[in-house]
């Protein structure tokens, strides 16, 4: 199996949401009347992190005008409290994780396609189904450490499953 040049393999595990349902960017990230700002109004149900941010964004179909996002919220949440937003159960799963600037279509899609490689050749793994984008965060969501390094680091979740040829949990 090759190395993990600079990615990792993580699972995570099943959790509810608050979700953005399917939306433009532009409207779930609309400051004054998007999800986000719904976000920044309700920060008491979300869950908080010690170190990774218990956020995803993906695209439906990678088609960047159906993307949603999810956030982690507190056991005790209902629905009652995220309307008009819906609670959702995020299915957990196996990812493969890089981190990329997101101001760098170069730096992106030389990332992508390093962990593309890397699955293609790990003769274990196959790519996952969900989220069949893959998806996304930042993991300094308050961006000091960003603007510190003039970059805006986005991690790259890639989902992953066991090859169904005989090469993933049987060679384990």
């Amino acid at each position: 199996m090759p190395k993990l040049h600079n990615m990792r393999l993580v699972e995570i595990p099943p959790f509810r949401a608050v979700s953005s349902g399917e939306g433009t960017l532009a409207r779930i990230f609309d400051p004054d009347a998007g999800f986000s700002a719904w976000v920044n109004a309700h920060k008491e149900l979300l869950q908080k992190h010690l170190f990774e941010p218990q956020d995803f964004l993906w695209h439906e179909d990678q088609n960047i005008d159906r993307s949603v996002w999810v956030l982690a919220v507190e056991d005790w949440v209902t629905e009652a409290d995220t309307a008009p937003y819906g609670i959702v159960e995020f299915p957990g799963g196996m990812f493969l994780v890089a981190t990329a600037d997101e101001k760098d279509a170069g730096d992106l899609n030389e990332t992508v396609s390093g962990m593309m490689d890397w699955i293609d050749h790990s003769g274990v793994f196959a790519y996952g189904d969900f989220p069949q984008s893959g998806m996304c965060n930042m993991p300094n969501p308050d961006g000091a450490i960003d603007r510190a390094l003039g970059i805006a680091q986005q991690q790259i979740f890639l989902p992953l499953k066991f090859r169904e040829d005989g090469n993933g949990t049987d060679s384990l």
